[in-house]
């Protein structure tokens, strides 16, 4: 119970709701309480005693009624050792006035301590509760002294109508009024003394009253007393004792049933109107990436009523006559606060549903920060160069893009710097002192930087710098210059000192053409780029950009299926030759050492490879966890070539050959394809297209192992598939020896 009680309140940011630290003088003061409880009992006991002795039957049934009237308890703090409304006090004066309280006050006392202690479901709150209650008791006997008279003037039918008389007043409705103030300050001045012993704060805790319940529940108590004469002239029971004792209490039963039911009803508005705060932040998902903290105010205020709810830096506001709930801290990195709820010590005390719209909404704020920083983050990695840091090739087509919705009449100028003869520096030095390179010349560019410009690398070579606001072309041309001159300083590298030679160019926006000249300029870079065989950015940036995606959905796959370990990437060729591919793929094959990477390649791939870039892709065959695959085996033209002068792994059979499994032909070519996989247990073949059992049944004839296709299932999205994989279980079935499935 401890342990989920201190959970709960530092999931909402609030203090604990009884304040106490000190739980050896709660005892102690409990104790007190129980002996004061204890003196009452025995100096009641004897006249109690005695009629149980006489009429146990009566005794029992009021002792029922007793409790059914005191099973009513509604609190007037948030603290749980603070004193609560019941019935008690007009108990109490129907007791006196009809002369049954010193036969009953033991069963009275013994029946408060029971309710108490059930509601608060602790022994030493219950006495505390109890002790509280009966305090006003011995006040209510001195005011009430002649209620003896009192009962037969008010049951009198010529005086129930008639004006006050002044007895009636001095005996009756003056005790009344004196009770109604009376008794709610004595709960507080007992709640104060508790305070006080336990070492609550009391200033804090009178502040977690709501001094318009107190007195609503005082005016109902006296509203509740001053209908008996009413009562009595309505049942037309002259002025026997019993009968009018009787009536009394099904009054006071029908009295407290009634506070129980404005009570229930008022907790469950409440409850819709928390309701109605976690749906209207719910309607607003998803939040905006910009201040989203307001629109979560803004929509808990649109369902919340006479209650404030803000943005606080703290958790510890101390504003006169306000109370406030607070919370968990809401971290953005830069900057934490917290949802807090205010309300006035005149408005309705704090509940629990209070406390479950800011622990609701505080999650779904925190997790939308989270998602947006994730997303951001995601989308800054994706569009930033892993080996220079500059933007990529996309980056900077979207960035001039909008840059050309936003203000067509913005002067921008793009500045182009091309590192000369990389090729040769790759050749002669290898990729790696190639990538130091590009990496030395892509930190020099950015340390001149200026605000008001992003640097780019449009493809291997390339690097493209974006500077808007142009007031004068000769400041650009001079910063071009600048910073061309400090990009041709010597690389020092492991291998000795490397020459730089960087060209640059630079393209302006003009009030006729707009952008688009900017846009054409960039588009001839690229062309230039592609002619003199340098690898093109745009598609290789396209491949990396699947791979990523690829890595990222796996990962999340794996967290229900570790069993997944393979991601195969379909290559058009162009990439191959690309260090910064290279470089991205080795990279993951380390941080992934999990994963395999299946490269699969067309017949298009097969041609770049074995006319370009064979040294290149037998280095990234040469890769922890890297296979290299043939994929559409069966009908492309060079298969046996690829089968011949590269280090396959693996090679799949396009669909229409297995889709043609019953034709001589292709059973004839699959069936040769397995005896060369088992002369080579490296090498495996893949049967994709795999829509019917019947193909099954052929694999398996043919002895093959691995097969793909939809006979179980649809291609489906990523998020479709965790989504599937969640509604099966956690896991996956454990893999079964390898047949084709």
């Amino acid at each position: 119970m401890t342990s989920k009680q201190s959970k709960h309140q530092a999931a909402t940011g609030s203090q604990p709701k009884d304040g106490i630290r000190k739980p050896a003088r709660l005892t102690i003061l409990a104790i007190i309480y129980a002996l004061c409880i204890a003196a009452a009992i025995a100096f009641h006991a004897q006249e109690g005693v005695q009629q149980l002795m006489e009429d146990p039957a009566r005794i029992c049934i009021w002792s029922l009624c007793f409790l059914l009237c005191l099973i009513y308890h509604k609190k007037r703090s948030s603290y749980r050792v603070a004193a609560e409304h019941t019935v008690l006090p007009p108990l109490t004066v129907i007791l006196l006035v009809t002369g049954y309280f010193p036969d009953v006050a033991m069963f009275l006392i013994i029946v408060t301590i029971i309710t108490s202690i059930i509601t608060a479901r602790s022994l030493k709150i219950g006495i505390l509760r109890a002790g509280t209650t009966l305090a006003p008791i011995p006040l209510i006997k001195i005011l009430f002294a002649n209620t003896s008279h009192v009962l037969s003037i008010i049951i009198s039918q010529n005086s129930v109508n008639a004006a006050i008389n002044p007895y009636q007043f001095q005996h009756w409705l003056l005790p009344l009024l004196i009770m109604t103030v009376a008794v709610p300050i004595i709960r507080l001045i007992c709640d104060i003394v508790t305070f006080f012993f336990v070492q609550i704060p009391i200033r804090k805790a009178m502040r977690e009253y709501s001094l318009s319940h107190i007195l609503a529940m005082a005016l109902a108590d006296l509203m509740a007393i001053v209908w008996i004469p009413e009562i009595l002239e309505f049942a037309n029971i002259g002025s026997d004792t019993a009968t009018v004792l009787s009536v009394f209490m099904l009054a006071l039963i029908a009295y407290s049933l009634l506070l129980m039911t404005v009570d229930t009803m008022s907790r469950l508005t409440r409850s819709r109107s928390a309701l109605k705060c976690i749906a209207n932040v719910s309607d607003a998902l998803p939040l905006p990436n910009q201040v989203p903290e307001e629109t979560v105010v803004r929509r808990i205020n649109r369902g919340l009523t006479r209650m404030r709810c803000f943005i606080s830096n703290a958790n510890n506001l101390d504003k006169r006559g306000y109370s406030y709930r607070y919370s968990a801290p809401i971290s953005t990195g830069s900057r934490q606060y917290y949802l807090a709820m205010e309300r006035s010590i005149w408005n309705r005390p704090f509940m629990s549903t209070d406390e479950t719209i800011l622990l609701t909404c505080g999650e779904v704020l925190t997790e939308s920060l989270r998602v947006n920083k994730e997303v951001t983050l995601l989308r800054t990695e994706s569009e930033t160069d892993t080996l220079t840091g500059a933007l990529t090739y996309r980056a900077f087509i979207g960035h001039l893009k909008s840059l050309q919705t936003e203000n067509v009449h913005n002067l921008v100028a793009v500045v182009y710097f091309g590192v000369e003869h990389l090729r040769t520096v790759n050749e002669h030095y290898g990729r790696k002192i190639g990538n130091a390179v590009l990496r030395s010349v892509g930190m020099r560019l950015s340390q001149l930087l200026p605000g008001n410009a992003t640097l780019s690398r449009v493809n291997g070579a390339e690097f493209a710098m974006i500077v808007t606001d142009v007031t004068s072309t000769s400041d650009v041309e001079e910063l071009a210059t600048r910073m061309r001159n400090l990009a041709v300083m010597p690389v020092y590298t492991e291998e000795g000192e490397v020459s730089v030679d960087v060209s640059s160019s630079i393209s302006f926006s003009n009030a006729t053409d707009g952008f688009s000249v900017l846009l054409a300029d960039a588009s001839a870079h690229i062309y230039e780029s592609e002619s003199s065989n340098l690898p093109v950015v745009d598609g290789m940036t396209s491949t990396l950009d699947v791979l990523e995606t690829c890595v990222k959905d796996m990962t999340a796959f794996r967290k229900v299926a570790p069993e997944l370990d393979i991601v195969d990437i379909c290559m058009n060729g162009s990439e191959l030759g690309a260090s910064i591919f290279h470089e991205r793929l080795e990279q993951l094959t380390h941080e992934q050492p999990q994963l395999r990477f299946g490269l699969q390649l067309g017949s298009h791939a097969i041609h770049v490879v074995h006319d370009e870039v064979d040294d290149e892709v037998a280095a990234l065959a040469a890769l922890p966890n890297v296979e290299l695959g043939l994929t559409n085996a069966g009908t492309t033209y060079s298969e046996v070539a690829a089968f011949a002068h590269l280090p396959l792994d693996f090679a799949r059979f396009d669909k229409t050959v297995v889709r043609d499994f019953r034709t001589p032909r292709a059973k004839q070519i699959m069936q040769r394809t397995l005896e060369i996989s088992r002369d080579n247990d490296a090498f495996h073949v893949v049967f994709d297209g795999v829509e019917s059992l019947d193909q099954v049944e052929f694999i398996r004839s043919i002895g093959g192992t691995l097969a793909e296709g939809t006979l179980l299932s649809n291609a489906m999205s990523a998020n479709e598939f965790l989504m599937r994989l969640e509604t099966m279980g956690t896991s996956l079935p454990e893999a079964a020896p390898r047949q084709a499935e």
